[in-house]
């Protein structure tokens, strides 16, 4: 009977323990379905293809995030669409975009995505490689950077801006280790000397930093509404309504020279034109027409500006003592 009673009383106990080890795993289970559907899990991967990423990630110890942020994919692709650097081609510097077009596709998606799942202590950090043009030929460059939404901004902080990528190392030729050369992307906690200073304009400016009141070229401060509003003035050239106003002025000035020997060019063949037909005239004239002739075709040459007043005078006068 005693050992009935034991045995029940075991059987009890293994029952209770059973119960307590199912019950763990259930809580376990809907904990980590709970952290996969919320998507915000530290380090969560939103897009990986080799050495490129986009993830969320710490906030390098800052608060005030605004995420859940919504930034939809198409908002996006214009605000990186609208970035662009200036960049040195021999000896005359060009604005170029800092993202690729398969690295705006890219990035549109999943950094919409990752502001969409981002805690307010987290934010998203990307590194991508896009192809550009170098001075003699396409070259691979990587753009590294820390996203984030704060005081209704897209804020950007870069780490590497058109970094150009190599598999070796250009004196050694071996092979570059990224344990020992990582893609290093950018910090609250610490400015990073770009190579080149990115083009502002209406909706970009460059965060001021509080304490010691200057402006940090790595962090860039997007207000998103303006440059949405911007890009539909003139879709068709993208990003020039962005740039400031210098540079708009400039390109704008340029147009208007090219537009300007264009004319001139169509110009002067008109007067070629017709200084052949005058030529062919002369040939076959003579005495006084040959003179007359002479006289208008210089009056045509100082009417289109091809010579000067002094020489216009110079050599009619020398045409009239022929008479």
């Amino acid at each position: 009977m005693k050992s009935d009673n034991c045995c029940q009383f075991l059987w009890l106990k293994l029952s209770f323990i059973c119960f307590l080890i199912l019950c763990l795993i259930a809580c376990g289970g809907d904990s980590a379905i709970k952290e996969e559907a919320g998507g915000s899990k530290e380090g969560s991967i939103l897009w990986q293809a080799g050495e490129q990423y986009v993830r969320l990630t710490s906030s390098d110890g800052a608060v005030g995030n605004q995420h859940p942020a919504a930034v939809t994919p198409e908002e996006m692709r214009i605000v990186l669409e609208s970035l662009f650097v200036p960049e040195r081609r021999f000896i005359t510097k060009k604005l170029n975009p800092i993202f690729s077009p398969a690295e705006v596709q890219v990035l549109s998606t999943a950094l919409s995505q990752g502001l969409a799942l981002a805690r307010p202590n987290q934010d998203i950090t990307f590194v991508s490689i896009g192809t550009h043009q170098g001075t003699f030929a396409k070259v691979r460059k990587a753009n590294t950077g820390r996203v984030f939404f704060r005081d209704g901004k897209l804020n950007i902080i870069f780490g590497m801006l058109h970094d150009e990528v190599r598999d070796q190392d250009r004196q050694t030729g071996e092979e570059i280790d990224r344990r020992l050369h990582p893609f290093v992307v950018g910090s609250r906690l610490f400015e990073t000397k770009l190579p080149n200073v990115i083009a502002l304009g209406e909706g970009k400016a460059f965060y001021l930093d509080p304490e010691s009141g200057e402006e940090r070229e790595d962090w860039l401060v997007l207000d998103i509404p303006t440059l949405v509003t911007n890009a539909k003035v003139d879709p068709n050239i993208p990003g020039e309504q962005q740039v400031d106003s210098s540079l708009a002025e400039n390109i704008k000035r340029s147009k208007q020279e090219t537009q300007n020997l264009k004319e001139d060019l169509v110009k002067v063949k008109e007067v070629l034109f017709e200084l052949k037909e005058e030529l062919l005239e002369l040939q076959q004239g003579g005495g006084y027409a040959t003179i007359e002739a002479r006289l208008q075709s210089l009056k045509n040459l100082y009417d289109n500006e091809l010579i000067s007043s002094d020489e216009y005078r110079a050599k009619r006068q020398g045409l009239l003592n022929e008479l």
